[in-house]
């Protein structure tokens, strides 16, 4: 991907700059986890049985904890290398979670954690044909792709799947404890369970919120689709059965947004809420919509 700067109003080539090692790469990013992919740091070169994860994370919306490595060699599957830290993360639920109580004096316990969202993220100045033919939607690996260039620019790029899952074809499976526990629901499965009119609500939110930025990620969960930029600006919940007239709109930071049309209810101290029953309902709240997606770039 070509990157310009305008200078004299004419386009000028930013040249790349690679990273001299990849702890360069992890130096970066640790320090900036959050804004990056919303996650908490954890550790550093984390061991478990003689493997060092090189950044042990966590997930604060889901409750998950995420493996993050930065591959040094082209060669490697990113099957085998995820299965192995999916399944030593399972296997040692205990030193894990008391690695994250300690250092960030928390008293979770393992029935607060969601095992099942456990995923690794792999980041590289560059992956194989190989390696991103292995990405499917429903493994919880996730591929970026970093760049840096002069004028102190990085991008962060995740790359998708291939292979769709509308496609019909199998994922590949987990193997050990990863095989039974880890679940990666996706949001065509939450749409296939819902009602013909959910389905009908979610298209026309999506419509409306991806015409604000091509920054925006859509995100599913056990029971909600939530939208974020670097943070979850927006989610669809769904209370009980997904089977019903209606859907609620979640703003996260609710508290921001100016509801001059009285439409929302308070959900705690930041969050405010609304049920939609109409599509006309969400073309009512548009501008709502646009102010919390402004709101999470702040």
């Amino acid at each position: 991907m070509a990157i310009f700067k305008i200078k004299n109003q004419k386009l000028v080539p930013l040249k790349e700059i690679r990273f001299d090692l990849e702890k360069h790469i992890q130096k970066i990013t640790e320090e900036n986890l959050e804004n990056i992919f919303g996650l908490e740091f954890v550790a550093s070169e984390f061991n478990l049985e003689n493997f060092w994860i090189d950044t042990l994370a966590f997930d604060p919306e889901n409750k998950a904890f995420v493996v993050i490595e930065y591959k040094k060699r082209k060669d490697i599957s990113i099957m085998d290398q995820g299965q192995t830290y999916l399944n030593l993360i399972l296997d040692h639920k205990a030193e894990v979670l008391l690695e994250y109580n300690e250092r960030k004096n928390k008293n979770l316990q393992r029935k607060d954690i969601s095992w099942e969202h456990t995923k690794v993220i792999f980041i590289a100045p560059n992956f194989t044909p190989y390696q991103k033919r292995a990405l499917h939607p429903k493994l919880p690996f996730e591929l970026w792709e970093v760049k840096r260039y002069e004028d102190n620019l990085i991008i962060y790029n995740q790359i998708q799947p291939l292979i769709l899952e509308r496609t019909g074809k199998p994922a590949p499976s987990l193997i050990g404890r990863a095989g039974k526990e880890i679940k990666v629901n996706t949001v065509e499965d939450i749409i296939n369970k819902c009602s013909s009119f959910q389905k009908e609500a979610i298209r026309a939110v999506e419509e409306v919120v991806f015409e604000l930025g091509d920054d925006i990620k859509e995100v599913a969960g056990k029971k909600s689709i939530t939208f974020r930029t670097r943070k979850p600006f927006m989610q669809i919940l769904f209370y009980g059965k997904t089977q019903q007239n209606f859907i609620t709109i979640y703003f996260n930071e609710g508290y921001k947004i100016k509801d001059y049309k009285k439409l929302l209810k308070s959900k705690g101290k930041i969050g405010k809420s609304m049920k939609i029953y109409s599509l006309e309902q969400i073309q009512e709240i548009r501008d709502y919509i646009k102010q919390a997606y402004e709101n999470s770039l702040k």
